[in-house]
């Protein structure tokens, strides 16, 4: 495998645990947004396997994000992850239900743009 091509997976994997992480921690809260107290708040926090799977998905997030940083120059890098916005936006459409408007979804497309034009001549 070459260098870039082992690169674009370590950031992809970063970038997909990072929706997996945050998708875990909205299925630990839950869906409610009203009347959510702040005891029932922290109690789910502590004791939600849900969040448990968010944290532990974040430090190996943490692992494949340093490994690509060790590869490419930050610059690349961070600007990859902003593909996490697009992942979380399709991840609240598929799995969590949520509605995306029109204007939300042409938002998205300009960032796939913006990652494209930011990093694609280092993987193209």
């Amino acid at each position: 495998m070459t260098n870039a091509l082992v690169t674009l997976l370590l950031l992809l994997g970063s970038v997909a645990c990072d929706v997996t992480g945050q998708v875990c921690f909205k299925l630990g809260v839950g869906h409610a947004t009203v009347g959510a107290g702040a005891p029932s708040l922290v109690y789910k926090v502590f004791h939600s396997p849900w969040i448990a799977l968010g944290v532990a998905v974040y430090a190996v997030e943490f692992v494949l994000w340093f490994a690509a940083l060790s590869r490419t120059q930050l610059s690349v890098a961070f600007p990859f992850t902003a593909l996490g916005y697009v992942g979380v936006v399709l991840a609240s459409r598929y799995i969590l239900k949520e509605r995306i408007s029109l204007r939300r979804w042409a938002g998205i497309g300009t960032i796939v743009v913006g990652v494209v034009l930011v990093t694609g001549q280092q993987f193209g």
